[in-house]
């Protein structure tokens, strides 16, 4: 289990995440949701230890790990900008974590071509990786991911520079993989139709913080403010302003709209509704 309490990270005096909370479990994919700059990349460093925290504390299973540096953990990560060793073939550079840890030949070999196949680089495990294309390099880099075997994977949206169709197996297959090795997958997207792909837990972000975190259809669903609501909206909401009044929503002093009934507890008074496509 990986545990964070009241994290926070400052770079130059600018809050990049503000105090968090948050408990990831072991075997779960877990999607970090929200535009550009809302937080996930600085979120997922301090997970992995690429960044220390200005404030709070983070723990995998009861130890406190805040302070100990990414080589010293169980971690993968996979950015969009695909991070692969340029001397080694694809061969080694998928079998590099499992040479350092120092695994016998025949299981190195056959995790290897095991994660091969999956991600269609058969053909390519005797090139190096200038001689690919930028998404069998990608692919690459997810496979080496996969035959670590990591406590913890982070993928910094890993299938942006895939093409359609691969992407579309590879949200199928890639939680499949990782539940069964019980390690806790975190993936960042800004896509909210790939967090409903994918599934599992969904943690939205904005500006460095946290809106919501849930199971993915209920946070979509059931968003606890207009902020969640907006970051997973696809196409964007609808919103206007009306004035609650009882059982009914009112513009300019007349109905327009019953209130739902788990919205009336709602006091009285103005409020912003928002349409999200085929859900009110």
């Amino acid at each position: 289990m990986l545990e964070m309490k009241k994290i926070s990270k400052v770079v130059g005096g600018e809050t990049h995440i503000h105090p968090t909370d948050l408990v990831l479990e072991r075997g779960t994919l877990n999607v970090l949701l929200g535009p550009t700059l809302s937080g996930k990349t600085s979120l997922m460093r301090l997970m992995a230890g690429l960044d220390k925290p200005a404030s709070g504390s983070i723990f995998f299973d009861g130890a406190d790990v805040a302070g100990v540096p990414v080589q010293k953990r169980s971690v993968a990560m996979v950015y969009q900008q695909f991070i692969n060793y340029p001397a080694m073939t694809v061969y080694e550079n998928i079998a590099s974590p499992m040479r350092i840890k120092r695994a016998d030949g025949a299981t190195v070999d056959r995790e290897v071509r095991k994660a091969a196949e999956l991600l269609k680089l058969t053909p390519y495990l005797d090139r190096t990786p200038l001689n690919l294309s930028g998404g069998q390099q990608q692919r690459t880099a997810l496979a080496r991911a996969i035959v670590k075997n990591a406590d913890l994977v982070l993928l910094d949206e890993p299938l942006a520079n895939l093409d359609y169709k691969l992407r579309e197996e590879l949200r199928e297959e890639l939680p499949k993989i990782f539940a069964a090795s019980g390690a806790i997958f975190v993936y960042a997207t800004t896509e909210p139709s790939e967090a409903l792909l994918l599934g599992g837990n969904t943690a939205t972000l904005s500006e460095g913080r946290i809106t919501q975190f849930g199971r993915t259809i209920d946070v979509y669903r059931r968003p606890v403010d207009i902020v969640t609501a907006r970051t997973f909206a696809d196409p964007p909401l609808n919103t206007i302003g009306l004035l609650k009044t009882g059982s009914q929503f009112v513009l300019e002093g007349k109905p327009v709209l019953a209130v739902p009934s788990h919205l009336r507890s709602l006091a009285d008074g103005p409020c912003t509704v928002a349409f999200q496509p085929h859900h009110l």
